[in-house]
C-alpha cells in the first residue's frame, strides 16, 4: 500500500510537471513574458507563464513562417489573450515580434495586434497593416497629441513578414524583416495603459468601420517586458527568415 501511494504520487509531480513545463524558445530569452508559436493550432503561452489567448470565430490552421501559423479569414476570426502579458504595456519599455502574410489586397486597413478599449487615440497602441499605402501602421498613444511620431515602416513587397516594434523610455523602433526602418521620439513618457485585453485582429475601430480585421496567417509572436537591442531583433529575425518559409503553401 505505501509502495502504490509513492508510484501514485511519484506519477501525479512526471505529469504535472509535463504540463507546466515551458516550450523551449529558441532565440533571445531576457525579459520574454509571452511566447506564442502556434504549432498546435492553438493560441496557448508556449512561455509558461500562462497568458493563453482564446480563440474566436473560425481561426484556421496554415502552414506558418515555422511549422503551423494562425490562419484570419478577415470577417470574424480574432484571438484575444489574458493573464499576465497584459500588464506590460503601459510606461514601461516593451519588445513586440511576430511574423504575418496577408492575403490578397485590401482598401481599408486590418488590424493586426492592438491594446485599446475604444476607438479614439488615448491610452492605447494598435498595429494595422495598410495595404493601400504599403505600409505597417502603428499608433502608440497617450492623447491624440501625445504620440511616438513616424512609426509606421514601408512593407513593399506581398509574402511573408517579420515585425518589431521597440519601446525604450523616450524612443520607439519599428523594425521590418529585421531592419531598424522607424525611429520616433518623445521628450517625456508615453503612458498607454488601459483595462483592454491584448488581441489579435479585434479592436474597437473595426465596430466604427474605420478598420477591418486582418485576413491572413499570424506566426511566432513574442512579447518581452524589456527593450531589445538591434543586434537582439535581428538574432530574433535570423532564426526563421522569409526567405526560408515553405515555397509549397499556399493561402
Amino acid at each position: 500500500m505505501i509502495l502504490t501511494k509513492h508510484l501514485l504520487l511519484t506519477l501525479s509531480i512526471i505529469i504535472l510537471g509535463t504540463f507546466n513545463n515551458p516550450t523551449e524558445v529558441a532565440g533571445p530569452s531576457k525579459g520574454l513574458v509571452a511566447y506564442y508559436s502556434f504549432n498546435n493550432c492553438d493560441a496557448k503561452d508556449d512561455s509558461g507563464n500562462g497568458s493563453d489567448g482564446e480563440l474566436f470565430g473560425g481561426v484556421g490552421c496554415w502552414c506558418g513562417i515555422d511549422d503551423d501559423g494562425l490562419q484570419f479569414d478577415g470577417v470574424d476570426d480574432f484571438v484575444r489573450f489574458t493573464g499576465s502579458v497584459n500588464r506590460y504595456f503601459n510606461t514601461s519599455d516593451f519588445t513586440i515580434s511576430f511574423y504575418f502574410k496577408q492575403s490578397g489586397y485590401a482598401v481599408f486597413k486590418q488590424t493586426m495586434l492592438a491594446k485599446r478599449d475604444s476607438c479614439g487615440d488615448f491610452n492605447m497602441f494598435e498595429i494595422q497593416m495598410n495595404k493601400h499605402k504599403n505600409e505597417v501602421d502603428v499608433d502608440v498613444h497617450e492623447t491624440p497629441k501625445r504620440d511616438y511620431p513616424d512609426i509606421s515602416p514601408e512593407v513593399k513587397t506581398v509574402g511573408w513578414h517579420h515585425f518589431a516594434l521597440v519601446r525604450k523610455g523616450t524612443h520607439a523602433f519599428t523594425y521590418i524583416d529585421g531592419e531598424l526602418r522607424r525611429t520616433g521620439i518623445r521628450c517625456s513618457g508615453i503612458d498607454i495603459a488601459n483595462e483592454a485585453p491584448l488581441a489579435f485582429a479585434d479592436s474597437p475601430c473595426i465596430q466604427t468601420n474605420e478598420s477591418k480585421r486582418f485576413k491572413g496567417i499570424l506566426d511566432e509572436l513574442r512579447v518581452f517586458d524589456t527593450a531589445l537591442t538591434h543586434e537582439e531583433i535581428m538574432q530574433l529575425y535570423s532564426i526563421y527568415l522569409i526567405e526560408n518559409a515553405l515555397a509549397d503553401c499556399y493561402s
